[in-house]
């Protein structure tokens, strides 16, 4: 393969730790059977393997309950568990103005059941402003707030655990979108005050595509949205209340999941600390040298934030500059990123911009050729 410079993080991680690619095979050889539906040794095996990873999931977020780890595909699959399994007819539900589709189109989905969303504007620098402003937005039948960790088009940061103590106050539940945040910068459960936290195991976690998780506190309790076989009480015509059976239907993705927790082992042998520090200095960096390149403008510079920095070039739209770096062979991604909304707190609405996001093994000799590039574009 042709050498890349490869700065799309934020979409997925890339390349992925060796640890995930033995991990995967040694589940496809030694793990095939279907996990919680036989009782044979590759069954067993599976279940196992599954566990572990329940395990491991909750040693990197500071969780004690491996059976409230629930698997699914991906973050927007986390997302619509949460939102669909708590919100009914009556709820309203509140958002930041920095969420994605993942949010969104399932509250959209529920406006013609009767649940009704608004959104609160985030304040660019100001936690108390945000705070305040999400303060104002509650009403009486606020039942939950739907949170970004880090926001997927600029990197801003949103204050968790100061909109938790809101919501712990007005008896809210907090959904966390987690999908930038795990295993990008350090990250603890009980300290960010979540009820829900949904994450993407093919990010910052390093697994393969195809796997998410959902953790969930002992205040909630959301109902299934997908029913099938979890391998229990199978003359029942329910899922049962049993987690994480009743949010797990069907047959789970053994391979993906072990390489997910070769990836969560992967990330606490390297220390979330440890990688933030490094990507914030390579977010840094790259800031500082497109600021000074002629014609680029930069949105959402804030002084912490998650590994990702949005920016355009006069002359350019962002499909022709990330095509343009495409050619070259960097990496990026461009337009408005699944999340219209943040593009247009931020200004770089119609059209969006090109995002370069970082890994903690992308080195500053990458940025110093990226910035040639876009230089001399």
């Amino acid at each position: 393969m042709e050498k890349i410079i490869y700065f799309d993080h934020a979409a997925t991680s890339w390349p992925k730790p060796q640890c995930v690619f033995n991990a995967i095979s040694g589940a496809l050889r030694e793990k095939g059977g279907n996990p919680g539906r036989s009782g044979h040794k590759l069954s067993v095996n599976a279940a196992k393997a599954i566990y572990e990873c329940r395990e491991s999931v909750c040693k990197l977020f500071s969780f004690d309950f491996p059976e409230r780890v629930i698997f699914t595909q991906n973050t927007t699959y986390a997302l619509n568990m949460a939102i669909k399994g708590l919100c009914r007819r009556g709820n309203h539900v509140l958002i930041s103005n920095f969420e994605h589709n993942s949010v969104l189109r399932p509250l959209h989905a529920l406006l013609p059941f009767g649940v009704e969303y608004s959104m609160f504007d985030a304040s660019d620098e100001n936690e108390e402003e945000t705070v305040f402003c999400f303060k104002r937005a509650i009403k009486s039948n606020t039942k939950a707030a739907v949170i970004t960790a880090a926001s997927n088009v600029c990197g801003k940061i949103l204050p968790l655990e100061k909109i938790s103590k809101v919501c712990k106050n007005h008896g809210i539940t907090l959904i966390v979108d987690g999908a930038q945040a795990g295993g990008v910068f350090p990250f603890d459960f009980t300290r960010s005050g979540a009820d829900i936290i949904c994450l993407a195991g093919h990010k910052g976690l390093y697994g393969p595509q195809g796997t998410g998780i959902m953790i969930c506190s002992q205040n909630c309790d959301p109902q299934s949205i997908i029913e099938g076989g979890n391998g229990m009480m199978s003359e029942d015509r329910s899922m049962g209340d049993i987690l994480p059976e009743k949010l797990e239907a069907g047959t789970l993705n053994t391979p993906g999941i072990c390489g997910l927790r070769a990836g969560i082992e992967y990330v606490i042998s390297q220390t979330t600390e440890k990688i933030f520090g490094t990507t914030l200095m390579l977010t840094d960096y790259a800031t500082e040298g497109l600021s000074v390149i002629e014609g680029v403008t930069l949105y959402g510079t804030y002084g912490v934030k998650a590994p990702i920095i949005l920016f355009n070039k006069k002359g350019y739209s962002p499909n022709e500059l990330a095509s343009y770096l495409s050619q070259q062979g960097i990496c990026t991604r461009s337009g408005l990123h699944c999340a219209p909304t943040a593009h247009a707190a931020i200004g770089s609405s119609p059209e969006g911009g090109v995002r370069i996001s970082f890994g903690h093994n992308n080195t500053k000799t990458e940025i110093d050729k990226f910035l040639n590039i876009v230089n001399k574009a």
